[in-house]
């Protein structure tokens, strides 16, 4: 019997940033000063806040130039080659020998020769990464998800359930504690 906590629900990245907006308004309402700071710093000065605040912070915090730029990435309406932020990228892991390419054509035939290894976004670019560097972004790989080395091609993979989870993991390690601001 499938339990409601077992089913897939589609897009829970973007379910994520709408629920960190939310608990970072509370935190505003509230008058945390790091929460106050967090607006300050992204232009929101003045409160009252409003939910659009909440959705532009938490957007920008993950990656992305707005709220509308994180909906329209994570809820799988763009394509392979548009703009899909930085979600995928840390500046810790500039230390990692990683392969840059400018298209996703470029990154595919790259990725033909280096098994074990993962495409994932950059902005309209892909990097060619390892295990190293998904575990410094927070990512625990599931082997299971990854039958072939084809499989590994999380830009191939965009807008599937396999994308979605790892995102939505990948957000959760970006942004931290929802009790840390």
């Amino acid at each position: 019997m499938e339990t409601i906590a077992s089913r897939y629900q589609p897009h829970k990245s973007l379910a994520e940033l709408k629920i960190r907006s939310k608990i970072m308004l509370k935190s505003a309402k509230s008058e945390n000063p790091k929460t106050l700071e967090l607006f300050a710093q992204n232009g929101a000065v003045d409160g009252p806040y409003k939910h659009k605040d909440g959705l532009k912070l938490v957007s920008k915090r993950a990656g992305f130039k707005n709220w509308q730029h994180a909906s329209h990435v994570l809820s799988g309406s763009a394509q392979i080659g548009e703009d899909m932020g930085t979600l995928w990228y840390d500046g810790k892991c500039q230390v990692f020998l990683n392969i840059w390419c400018r298209d996703y054509a470029e990154a595919k035939n790259q990725h033909l020769s280096h098994s074990g290894k993962y495409i994932v976004p950059f902005k309209t670019q892909f990097i060619i990464v390892d295990d190293e560097y998904m575990n410094a972004l927070g990512i625990k790989i599931e082997i299971g998800d990854f039958a072939t080395n084809k499989d590994r091609d999380f830009a191939g993979q965009y807008g599937t359930k396999n994308w979605d989870n790892y995102t939505f993991s990948r957000i959760q390690f970006a942004l931290g504690k929802a009790v840390d601001f």
